[in-house]
Formats: C-alpha cells, structure tokens, sequence
C-alpha cells in the first residue's frame, strides 16, 4: 500500500478515536461533577444534560462504526478513506459530536444561571 494511503488512513483513523476518547471522557466528568451539585442545578437545565449525554454516545456509535467501516474498506482495491461507507459515517459522528457539545455548553450556562 502507498505511504500517503497508508497516512490518511492513520489520521482517519486517530481522530476518529480522538472524537470517540473525548465524548466518554465529557460523559464521565459530568456525570462525576453533577453529583457534586446537582441540587443547585435548576431543572431547566438537566434536559441539557440528558439530550448531549445521548448525543455523545450517538457520536461514539457512529465513531465506532467508521472505524470498522475503515477496516473494511483495507481489504479492498483502491482503499480510499472518501468512501461514501466511510464518510458519512465519519460526519455523521462529528455532527453529532457538534451537537453534543453546544447542548453541553448551555447546560453549563444554564447551571451557573448565565441564560
């Protein structure tokens, strides 16, 4: 296989992993840091919560499938990370991912009473 295959392939494949480390990892933080004050959080804002938790883990659904769409697409000619199989999977994890974070982000603002 080419080099340069080889290397789109790699970083296809780590920040696909990247993406997946950082929704667990903001999944585990909120869940560790609401429980220390959740009784000051008005209950406006758990929905926030709630909607990019299942948001976030949507997001490593689809990373994982890219990851194993990546694989399957190795053993064929021509492997190309542009595969449709691949890329809308791809964006379809980042989107999400996207999503997830702006709910995070209102949560925060809504937890601390900014909105």
């Amino acid at each position: 296989m080419d080099e340069q295959i080889k290397a789109t392939f790699d970083y296809a494949q780590e920040s696909t992993k990247q993406l997946i480390t950082l929704a667990t990892g903001i999944i585990a933080l909120m869940i560790t840091f609401l429980t220390d004050f959740v009784k000051s959080v008005p209950p406006e804002a758990k929905p926030f919560a709630l909607g990019s938790w299942l948001l976030y883990l949507i997001s490593v659904f689809f990373g994982i499938l890219t990851l194993n769409g990546l694989t399957g697409i190795l053993t064929k000619p021509n492997p190309s990370i542009y595969k449709p199989g691949v890329r809308i999977l791809a964006l379809l994890q980042e989107g999400f991912f996207f999503v997830a974070l702006i709910l995070t982000i209102f949560f925060g603002a809504k937890a601390v009473g900014m909105i």
